[in-house]
């Protein structure tokens, strides 16, 4: 149980070595997709995805997700995006950009531009795929937990460190100061969002 408490609730935890070992870890991923990619349909790609780079990107994201920036530029999140891009971007478009060399282009376009050193926005086939971001899958897991705890007060040493709002009609936690835990992140995200998870008639809703 003080292993438990440790992980969930200690601030100064060092987590960047294991983001640095998880990012290797992922472009090695990455690398092993690539190359096995054209030996498959392209139906399968979002199971491949899933089993090779996905399972690893949320191991325990709960835990050490509070180090993830909320910005494009995350280290993580610019490893996903280029994952996504071998996987489901327009192959063709960027076999295009390199059909040809500076020698065989018209004068005055030898010199490239900003245009072919532009990458291709993943944001679409984020979309498109229904694939969630680093971002938004440290969030899922959050709340997903968060929810488990209060609903089953298990583990019970997590369940005595939350404090709910003592007023009958509400479900709100009671933050503490302002930490860079699990149980910090998770609390604000519970009360943005527990409302639309909990029904009058049921009560906390598990599906």
């Amino acid at each position: 149980s003080s292993g438990i408490n440790a992980e969930y609730g200690d601030s100064k935890l060092n987590w960047e070595p294991h983001v640095e070992y998880l990012r290797k870890k992922l472009r090695s991923m990455t690398g092993a997709i690539c190359r096995i990619r054209h030996s498959m349909p392209g139906e399968l790609y979002l199971k491949l995805y899933n089993s090779l780079f996905e399972s690893h990107l949320s191991y325990g994201i709960s835990v050490w997700g509070v180090v993830i920036k909320e910005k494009s530029s995350d280290r993580l999140f610019i490893t996903q995006k280029h994952c996504v891009r071998i996987l489901f971007g327009d192959l063709d478009a960027y076999l295009d950009k390199q059909s040809t060399c500076a020698r065989a282009r018209p004068y005055g376009m030898q010199k490239l531009g900003h245009c072919y050193y532009k990458k291709e926005h993943t944001k679409p086939i984020f979309n498109k795929l229904r694939i969630m971001t680093i971002q938004n899958l440290f969030k899922y897991h959050c709340i997903t937990e968060f929810s488990e705890i209060i609903k089953y007060r298990l583990p019970y040493t997590l369940f005595e460190c939350i404090s709910m709002s003592n007023r009958a009609t509400s479900n709100n936690v009671i933050l503490t100061r302002k930490t860079n835990t699990f149980l910090h992140e998770a609390a604000k995200l519970w009360n943005y969002v527990h409302k639309r998870i909990l029904t009058p008639e049921k009560g906390l809703e598990t599906s």
